[in-house]
Parts: structure tokens; sequence; C-alpha cells
């Protein structure tokens, strides 16, 4: 079923605005998509006739324009951003492991005071640390903690 450019300009409207409320900067490239579609169709650069050519025309734009962001576009909005850098704030909180961490293998710690409403968390160490031991943040890396034995 062919559709009009106007179809198509609510479809990308419709496909951004869902953006806000589902997260992932995906369906974004959906509407942009839509929007270019509607454009071509416009333009006479797509047959107005033609169903499955728009719907074809509507896929590769926006896959284009995602892989555009993905592999091109995002490096420049980024800037000199280190992905090393750590998180200072979980530095010094102490917990309990709850599964052993293996040097190279992450366990699972829980914290006594929970950090942003999280107990658990994924932890590594470059010793065994086994389950019940008392443990106290170094660093965050990602989602992992960094952690060692609590002197006692």
């Amino acid at each position: 079923m062919a559709l009009t450019p106007l179809m198509w300009v609510a479809i990308g409207v419709i496909c951004i605005g869902l953006e806000i409320v589902v997260p992932g900067f995906i369906i974004f490239w959906f509407g942009l998509g839509a929007l270019l579609t509607s454009a071509g169709i416009f333009l006479g650069l797509i047959s107005t006739e033609d169903g499955a050519i728009q719907w074809a025309a509507f896929f590769i734009l926006s896959l284009m324009c995602a892989g555009g962001w993905h592999f091109y576009l995002k490096k420049m909005f980024r800037g000199k951003e280190k992905l090393e850098e750590r998180d200072p704030t979980l530095k010094e909180l102490k917990g309990r492991v709850i599964k052993v961490i293996l040097p190279h293998i992450p366990g699972e710690v829980e914290l006594y005071n929970p950090y942003h409403g999280i107990k658990r968390w994924q932890a590594e160490a470059d010793e065994i640390i086994e389950e019940g031991c008392e443990v106290v943040v170094h660093e965050a890396r990602g989602i992992r903690l960094y952690v060692t034995k609590m002197n006692k």
C-alpha cells in the first residue's frame, strides 16, 4: 500500500515522539527515515504508486541513519571522554561477598548501604575472595566494582 508524503510525515513524527517514552535512541532513526521517505516522495525520487518501494526506501534510509549515527556521528558528539574514567562516588563503600570472586572472573557483592537504591553489584578483584568475606570498594569500573578484602 503506497502512502502519501503527509502519511510518512505522521509516521516520522509519531516515531520521534515515541523516542521520548521508549529509551534507547533507536526509534528516532526510523522517524527520521520516515521523514526522509516523505521528502523523497514529495521530490519525486521515490515512486508514489508502489508501496513496496516506499517501504524498502523507508527501511534502507532508517538503517543508514542509525548506522551513520552509530559508526560515525556518535564519536563526534562523544568528544574526548575517556572510557577509563572511574566513578569515585562508590569508593570506600563496604559490603560482603555473596558470590565468590576469582581473579578475572567477577562475583557479586551486597553493599551495606545501597547506592542509588542498588545493593547487589557485580565485583572483581585481583585475588580470590570467598562468600561471606567483608570487602571495601576501591573504584567502579563501569557497572562493576573493584573490591579488596577488608582489613580487620
